[in-house]
């Protein structure tokens, strides 16, 4: 089983209009919503790939009580820990032009207390876990140090861990030496104050995480080549070019097929090169983490894999 951990999820809507006007009232056409969270969607891309997951979290007031309802209709099983602030909404207006405008509510707040219940029910979990996933925002500064805490638990455990977030979830998180490390190359910049501009820096970067402790560890760059080290090899890989539909969870998804891969004893090269596919099936598609097996594997061929 695939322990999944999202500080900071959110309730996404998607409301549908044939044009956003600032000013004038709007009748929407339809509306949707869906659980957000990096981490959640790991959990949710797993699903659709048939692997066990279980997804925890903060989940706070009204907004919190949809959301743990919303996953189990969804089939993704949960074990939230309630906190009193209210958890936060998002909406997203999608108008008939392909334009996308988003508004996304505070973040809820957690209490010491609070975030010492979830490190204990993640403890609690680790005895059925195979991996634990720390995925997306710290809330608030008293869940700063939560990743960190939590996958130095896990590893002590023998469980391996993954870590893809940014900000002080990031820069602290990486002191635990995760097995697996995933960065967005422009949020890592923004966390680590600094530029990355050749592979070569890239490839220093890789090596630099590797000494220090981690097993795999992953670059990614939008729709660009994503960058690679695990297993003595440093990996160029390409995705092919496709009409990008709606990118939000393509890291995610991506994140989710590698370890998928991992868990069925592929190598680093195949399971990366699924999880790429993974990324570029999420993309192609409004419905967020939702790419099957089949339509992934069929995308994998296009995927192009080198060393550098």
């Amino acid at each position: 089983m695939i322990l999944t951990v999202t500080l900071n999820p959110m309730l996404d809507k998607t409301v549908l209009l044939e044009r956003l006007r600032p000013g004038t009232i709007h009748r929407a056409g339809a509306m949707g919503a869906v659980v957000g969270g990096k981490g959640v969607n790991v959990s949710r891309q797993l699903l659709h790939l048939r692997s066990r997951s279980l997804a925890t979290g903060f989940a706070g007031g009204e907004t919190g009580s949809a959301l743990r309802r919303m996953l189990r209709e969804e089939g993704i099983a949960e074990r939230f820990v309630t906190v009193k602030s209210q958890t936060r909404e998002g909406v997203t207006y999608r108008e008939a032009n392909g334009r996308v405008s988003a508004v996304f509510e505070p973040p809820h707040q957690v209490t010491l207390a609070e975030a010492r219940q979830l490190r204990g029910r993640c403890r609690s979990l680790l005895t059925r876990a195979s991996w634990v996933v720390c995925s997306g925002s710290s809330p608030c500064q008293q869940t700063d140090n939560l990743f960190r805490l939590i996958l130095r638990d896990a590893r002590a455990q023998g469980v391996r861990t993954a870590l893809d977030s940014y900000g002080p979830a990031l820069a602290q998180g990486v002191a635990s030496r995760p097995t697996l490390l995933k960065a967005n190359r422009d949020e890592y910049e923004s966390t680590f104050n600094t530029r990355i501009r050749s592979v070569r820096e890239i490839k220093s970067l890789l090596a630099a995480r590797i000494l220090r402790g981690s097993e795999i560890c992953i670059v990614t760059d939008g729709p660009r080549a994503v960058h690679a080290s695990g297993e003595g090899r440093f990996y160029r890989i390409l995705p092919p070019a496709t009409r990008s539909v709606n990118p939000t969870g393509s890291g995610d998804s991506m994140l989710a097929g590698i370890l998928f891969g991992l868990e069925r004893g592929w190598d680093l090269a195949r399971s990366l090169v699924f999880g790429v596919a993974a990324g570029v099936a999420n993309a192609s598609v409004w419905a967020v983490a939702a790419g099957r097996a089949a339509t992934i594997t069929h995308i994998a061929r296009a995927v192009h894999i080198e060393e550098v």
